[in-house]
């Protein structure tokens, strides 16, 4: 049984995805006028507990320092893009951060994984016929954060928080306003929505906390397979280019298609 059927078999689970019980006789608010009268809010309705979606990113390290202000337990989880789990850039980003907040941090696969194997995306001739009857089920963030869920039954009532912010676009603003900072239907959250980027460097100076090499690399975290991220990974990580080969073996040719347009002015880079 894979483990998004085991996750789906699991006793609890019709539960974990309805609404708590106790929340359906309240009425649930969705707007604040800021990110601390939502924690507060959260905190009391949650019983003080919340999942994190844990991208290594500045968004969530920032949002994971402002959630240790409100909530005594917080359960992060990182979805890794590639199968076998985190690249080893990643891991030593993972563990730096599970000795600064002092909390273990959940290692899953995204929902992208299966996707993109069932999409045979940048894989050999060979490999289909494999992929097929590996018959992978499709998995999305629901499954990922009930079952996050079901690790503790503390976890039972809790929404998933994230660090998408307001500032982010236009659209998201958009969204916010309309539809508030809380959806109740899916329980995800976003404690700092109305961060701006003043906000985010006052908290990573106070807490002297570091951001990934990604950064660095990439001007954002690592979030896929296009040759934005293979082409950096192939010179500066040498080993987990093997890794993403190992399961897309046609990965470089997107890196091979940007340098050929390159070199023949074919619209320069995509």
């Amino acid at each position: 049984m894979r483990w998004g059927e085991r996750c789906r078999s699991h006793p609890r689970w019709s539960k974990l995805l309805e609404v708590p019980m106790k929340q359906k006789d309240t009425e649930l608010r969705k707007h604040f006028d800021n990110s601390d009268e939502l924690c507060e809010y959260m905190a009391d309705l949650c019983d003080g507990c919340t999942i994190l979606a844990f991208s290594t990113g500045k968004d969530s390290v920032v949002a994971w320092l402002k959630l240790r202000r409100y909530f005594r337990k917080i359960v992060p989880y990182y979805l890794y893009p590639i199968p076998g789990g985190p690249l080893s850039f990643t891991e030593r980003a993972i563990k730096y951060y599970e000795d600064w907040f002092g909390c273990h941090i959940l290692r899953l696969p995204h929902p992208s994984v299966h996707r993109m194997l069932n999409d045979f995306v940048d894989q050999a001739p060979e490999n289909l016929r494999i992929i097929e009857e590996a018959r992978l089920p499709n998995i999305d963030y629901e499954d990922i954060n009930a079952l996050v869920r079901a690790t503790d039954p503390e976890l039972e009532d809790a929404y998933q928080a994230s660090g998408v912010r307001s500032a982010d676009s236009i659209v998201r603003r958009q969204s916010m306003l309309k539809h508030g900072q809380i959806n109740h239907k899916a329980r995800r959250w976003y404690p700092a929505f109305d961060y701006l980027k003043a906000d985010m460097i006052r908290e990573l100076d106070a807490a002297q906390i570091a951001l990934p090499i990604d950064y660095e690399w990439f001007g954002r975290t690592f979030d896929g397979i296009d040759h934005r991220f293979t082409s950096v990974v192939k010179e500066k990580s040498p080993e987990d280019f093997e890794r993403i080969k190992l399961a897309f073996p046609l990965v470089e040719m997107d890196i091979l298609r940007q340098q050929y347009r390159r070199e023949h002015h074919e619209g320069g880079t995509a």
